[in-house]
């Protein structure tokens, strides 16, 4: 009943509200029953009353009135609900370290914003139903006992019998909902290293096969695992359907043996007996999807649980990298960002690689190059020195004063960047007012005016080159205006023309408005244009090369 628990707990509505809604419109249906037994009588006798007739019509528009009115109140507040669910999670995402998300998986993170919020909101129209149908038929069974007190009795039994056989049978059911779930968990994480992977499993037949061949087993036991389900499904609802047919008997068979005076009402409890059946179907299609909701709704719930604990975990580590120092004041205008014996080791078993101690400076209108080999330690160093991992031990020195844990957002947005496996956003994000004139000079400086331009606060195009899509983050990056600019080999997809206008142009023109520069490189001919240079080596910094 988790669904039902969260519309309780987070719902701005009153329930009370919603329940007097779907009493309403199951009075309402009962009275469209009674009304229809008792213009039969009359119809034996030669009669027709309008009185009758308008009281019919009442009933049918207080039953659509309510139904509309009780699912209206309702999909808005699940659709609200679902809103405050991505708000919850697109928070968490923003906040998380790489490590947390690492930790996390992404497949997770995507399934629950797309497939498992989508259940919820297609099933909810059928759950409304569902719930109004279990209504209806507490009270044409009560109508049922007003009839016949044992007609009652004998159907109250065998539903009540046919119920409990179904929940004992139904627990099968929600295991296997639930590893279907997981096992497409499983197979959207694998069709991300298809698409993002493309390339390398285009270039790799072995590859190409041995993945193929897991999305192709991860496929097939999902489907089987689903076409389980549905069959399970079917033979319930055969289940249900039979138990209703063997209500039918008994009402025909049965009773009658036991009773005197059943001829009397025998076609009116016959009537509200069949009348049954459009409830009972209605509520037997609704169980599955009420537990493809609650499915969807667990994986949401466990997701956000992994989450907040995964990111407990990160605060544990950056409050203890950061204890000597507790201060929440604003950064000033930085000059100069150090790093003072900073160490970070992967998490492992048995530990992984490590990193530091570190020691470097990066002075405002300085130039500073980090070199080393494939491997070393260059981009995870990049990610402490920018606040996206948490080191261990060590600290980060602005302006000569130690960051807090507090500062870290604060001092994360004095950075622009493009880094190694960099996103690029299509639209300016972040980014008010825009300068459209220093847009175009800049397209214009990067050589790619031709190609691309700028319509409705968005590049007219993204489908370039590599070269060219880096030139278009750089170009996001310093209209971001910030003092501090990070460039993780960006130059190694630009042509040769363009790789020294980036060097001997662009970087020193960056250098005379005074911002701090730190470039990953590799390219020793313009070694000679940084003022400082760190190569790093197994983790840790080398002298410069000579």
């Amino acid at each position: 009943m988790m669904l039902f628990n969260v519309l309780r707990t987070r719902a701005h509505i009153n329930m009370r509200t919603v329940v007097a809604l779907l009493t309403m419109a199951a009075v309402s249906t009962t009275m469209v029953l009674i009304i229809v037994n008792m213009a039969s009588s009359q119809a034996e006798d030669g009669e027709i009353s309008l009185r009758l007739l308008a009281l019919m019509g009442l009933a049918l528009v207080g039953f659509i009135w309510a139904q509309h009115k009780a699912d209206t109140l309702v999909s808005a507040e699940v659709e609200s609900i679902l809103h405050q669910f991505r708000l919850s999670l697109f928070d968490k995402v923003r906040t998380a370290s790489p490590e947390t998300l690492e930790t996390v998986g992404q497949g997770p993170i995507q399934a629950a914003m797309t497939q498992e919020m989508q259940t919820i909101s297609n099933t909810l129209p059928m759950l409304m139903n569902g719930i109004q149908q279990l209504v209806l038929i507490l009270f044409v069974s009560l109508y049922l006992a007003w009839l016949s007190l044992f007609a009652f009795a004998m159907i109250f039994v065998l539903a009540a019998l046919a119920v409990v056989i179904h929940l004992y049978r139904i627990k099968r059911v929600n295991e296997a909902v639930r590893a279907a779930l997981e096992d497409e968990g499983k197979l959207f994480g694998g069709l991300g290293d298809l698409l993002d992977g493309f390339k390398e499993v285009k270039m790799n037949n072995l590859r190409r096969d041995a993945l193929l061949s897991r999305l192709t087993e991860r496929s097939e036991r999902t489907r089987d695992t689903k076409a389980n389900i549905k069959q399970q499904w079917t033979r319930e609802t055969a289940a249900v359907q039979l138990a209703f047919y063997m209500m039918m008997a008994a009402m025909v068979f049965i009773v009658p043996m036991f009773t005197s005076d059943y001829h009397d009402v025998a076609v009116q409890t016959t009537t509200a007996t069949l009348f049954l059946f459009g409830p009972i179907g209605s509520t037997i299609m609704t169980l599955p999807a009420f537990n493809d909701s609650e499915a969807a709704l667990a994986k949401i719930t466990s997701l956000q649980e992994d989450l907040g604990d995964a990111l407990g975990k990160q605060r544990t580590r950056e409050a203890n990298a950061t204890a000597a120092s507790n201060t929440n004041a604003p950064l000033a205008d930085i000059t100069e960002i150090a790093l003072k014996d900073v160490r970070f080791t992967y998490p492992g078993p048995t530990g992984g690689f490590s990193v530091g101690p570190l020691n470097a400076r990066f002075k405002r209108g300085e130039i500073t190059f980090i070199t080393g080999g494939n491997g070393s330690g260059k981009s995870t160093m990049i990610a402490l020195l920018t606040g996206l991992r948490a080191f261990d031990s060590g600290e980060i020195t602005v302006n000569g004063t130690p960051l807090s844990t507090d500062q870290v957002q604060d001092y994360r947005d004095q950075f622009a960047s493009v880094l190694a496996g960099y996103h690029l956003f299509d639209a300016l994000y972040g980014i008010d007012p825009i300068n459209e004139d220093k847009v175009n000079a800049l397209l214009a400086q990067m050589e790619i005016a031709d190609k691309v331009t700028l319509e409705n606060n968005a590049f007219s195009t993204t489908s370039l080159s590599q070269g060219q899509r880096k030139r278009l983050a750089l170009i996001t990056a310093l209209l971001e205006e910030k003092p501090v600019l990070v460039l993780d080999e960006w130059a190694a997809d630009q042509d040769p023309h363009f790789r020294s206008v980036f060097y001997e142009k662009l970087l020193p023109d960056l250098r005379k408005q005074g911002k701090i520069l730190i470039c990953v490189t590799h390219d020793d001919r313009w070694f000679h244009i940084a003022d400082h240079i760190y190569h790093v080596r197994d983790g840790q910094f080398d002298a410069p090369p000579a």
